[in-house]
């Protein structure tokens, strides 16, 4: 290694007093990019209860002209994703499972009809089989069924392109279901064959048969086997890869997903929760980036998931409620604050606090909760108001909201909306009212910007007022300019890292970061940068992700000062436990460099130094077929630590991540 140029850090961990955030890093959670349904959401059947509600792109200027609150037009397509092989098959609305509930009825021809289902297509696409089989994981089946007039057999299958059976159940109705009345059957599909297929029920025989809510779900899902998990499902690999990232909160629904496109379109909770039958769907307002608007919510993960996986991981959880305003960049929508129709807007979050928190004997809701199979209240520390709105209204219609929640539980923490820009006149707007609001208050600021800008930006908050407002960087990601077709490479993943080093030395007064989007399936993508790339059968981190594990597995709990004047474009951090103390240094040049440590509160001995390291320019790929091909993976060097000192190499373009134990832990 060729040395760079040296310089001296002093971090003396026994001089830490400022208390560093307990939910610095979390999550960001949108459905963008088919995160939900096609992604998170483990049932792989697209349009499983014939409600799937689309945009029609066609109305999107009208959505946008809107002032007063009316239900938008939206295209019903309830058989789309439905592929007839034989017979016939129709969607009625009358006599389904719920008075709402659609359903398809199957009528058989020449002795069969058969019906197909490939799961959820890439964007523009119909057809394929995109469903993942693999050997040795059952695929579990559950779907409501009716006779109407229906003798005969009924088969489910799966089936590969090429025509070949990977799984196939035979079964038969049960004695209610030949009555004509509703009844749900369940059964698992082994698999005999790895590879994408279609699912397709087949009837022999003559008659009809009405189908619902069809959910076919690999048997190795997150939650399997916990009774807790008893409606909407994840999938596994994803928690997983999320679980690793160590976060502190959730935020969710998103996002502009929030505050909807116009005409009823904000996300609305309260169908989100309950038996998934009694769910419905909506249209999602990023259809308005599909050519067909194909883009429906179903709704089957929901609100109780949401909080059911904060429980799971250790995540605080983060709704975010529509403050009565549309999406400001879509609509003029506003349900002013003295509007009698803003009494449902209010009395919705009420009702949120209620179904999360209350008990089961006192509240209609808690008792949804409990019946779902959680009867102990659901923590309930923070609640956004609004996403990216601001301006006057807003801030009428925040102060109602917050009135009332106060009242219901004046212990719930409120986020307060910055807009969509980290500077201007409405984020000074912002901050003015935020200054002049009583009590613990936190304003959510989103940014997306350069590589160049998070450098020159890593020490954003060092100056802010720090007896005022917390800050939660609720959106923010480096929008990488060295690739021409990959936004997410190793230098949008560097300026994080190096705008986290002032994250980390501001987490006193900065109360949760999250980048964003999460999620994006790759055959979906409709946001450029995202942080987790995946398809139906892998998973692919993306590099900025590998910063987000780094730093997120490694904090303590108190910010120790750091004392350097280091070189331009090295950036450093610290922070330490009782026993513990981290230290990050991330190098931006196209030099290496030499840090002399002098760290008086660490033990001698020897330690791990982690480091990421690749060229700019690099990037871990996926395709929608392929299994991925990672470019970045953490390294490992010992250095030794004697007498308090110890020199770290940190070579050009890389970040450097020392754990060393303390000398005198704190009791």
């Amino acid at each position: 290694m060729t040395h760079g140029q040296r310089f001296d850090v002093l971090a003396d961990a026994s001089l830490g007093t400022a208390s560093v955030s307990p939910t610095l890093f979390g999550l960001f959670y949108e459905d963008l990019n088919r995160a939900c349904d096609g992604g998170l959401n483990a049932n792989v059947i697209a349009n499983h209860s014939f409600d799937g509600t689309y945009l029609d792109r066609r109305l999107h200027n009208e959505l946008i002209a809107m002032t007063t609150k009316r239900r938008g037009r939206v295209a019903r397509d309830p058989g789309r994703h439905w592929q007839v092989l034989k017979g016939s098959l129709e969607v009625l609305d009358v006599g389904g499972i719920t008075p709402e509930a659609r359903f398809g009825r199957l009528t058989i021809e020449d002795g069969r009809a058969v019906v197909r289902n490939g799961g959820y297509q890439p964007t523009g696409e119909r057809g394929r089989a995109v469903i993942a089989a693999t050997i040795g994981v059952d695929m579990v089946l559950s779907v409501w069924l009716r006779s109407h007039r229906f003798s005969g057999r009924v088969s489910a299958r799966l089936v590969q392109p090429d025509g070949t059976i990977a799984g196939e159940v035979p079964f038969t109705l049960a004695e209610d279901a030949r009555d004509g009345a509703w009844q749900q059957a369940s059964f698992p599909i082994p698999v005999s064959r790895t590879g994408r297929v279609h699912f397709e029920i087949e009837l022999e025989g003559e008659g009809h048969l009405d189908i619902d809510e069809v959910s076919l779900v690999p048997a190795d899902h997150w939650g399997a086997g916990d009774p807790r998990w008893s409606q909407g499902i994840f999938r596994r690999d994803l928690i997983e890869t999320l679980a690793a990232l160590n976060p502190k909160f959730m935020r969710f629904p998103g996002g502009c997903v929030v505050e909807g496109m116009g005409g009823d379109n904000a996300y609305d909770w309260k169908r989100t929760v309950g038996p998934l039958h009694q769910r419905r769907a909506d249209y999602n307002l990023w259809g308005l980036r599909v050519a067909d608007g194909d883009y429906s919510q179903s709704n089957q993960i929901g609100y109780y998931e949401f909080f059911l996986l904060c429980e799971d991981l250790g995540m605080e959880p983060i709704p975010i409620v529509p403050a009565g305003i549309s999406c400001q960049f879509r609509s003029r929508e506003c349900i002013r604050h003295n509007d009698p129709d803003f009494d449902h807007v209010r009395q919705d979050v009420l009702d949120l606090i209620d179904w999360a928190t209350g008990g089961p004997a006192d509240s209609s809701w808690a008792a949804l909760r409990a019946e779902a199979g959680h009867p102990e209240p659901f923590p309930l520390k923070y609640l956004g108001i609004g996403n990216e709105n601001y301006g006057t209204h807003y801030f009428e219609n925040y102060a109602k909201i917050r009135e009332a929640v106060r009242s219901r539980n004046p212990e719930i923490v409120p986020i307060l909306s910055a807009g969509p820009f980290a500077q201007g006149k409405a984020f000074d707007a912002t901050w003015e009212f935020a200054r002049g609001q009583e009590g613990a208050l936190i304003v959510d600021e989103h940014f997306y910007k350069s590589p160049a800008w998070f450098l020159s930006h890593a020490d954003r908050y060092d100056k802010i007022d720090r007896e005022g407002a917390q800050v939660f960087v609720g959106e923010y990601a480096a929008k990488s300019v060295t690739a021409k077709t990959e936004p997410n490479t190793f230098e949008s993943a560097l300026a994080e890292a190096a705008f986290l080093t002032g994250v980390e030395r501001n987490s006193d007064v900065i109360a949760m970061t999250s980048y964003a989007p999460l999620l994006n399936n790759v055959g979906s993508r409709l946001w450029p940068h995202n942080l987790i790339d995946f398809n139906p059968e892998t998973v692919m981190p993306t590099v900025n992700y590998e910063v987000q594990r780094l730093f997120g597995n490694t904090i303590g709990a108190t910010v120790v000062p750091v004392v350097s004047d280091p070189p331009q474009g090295i950036f450093v951090s610290s922070t330490a436990t009782s026993d513990l103390q981290y230290v990050k240094i991330v190098n931006t040049t196209n030099s290496p460099t030499v840090a002399e440590l002098v760290l008086p509160a660490v033990s001698n001995g020897e330690y791990v130094v982690t480091r990421l390291s690749a060229e700019l320019g690099a990037a871990n790929s996926l395709t929608f077929e392929g299994a991925g091909e990672s470019v970045l993976s953490p390294s490992d060097a010992l250095v030794r630590v004697r007498d308090g000192r110890v020199r770290i190499e940190v070579v050009a373009q890389s970040i450097a991540s020392l754990v060393a134990t303390r000398a005198a832990p704190i009791p």
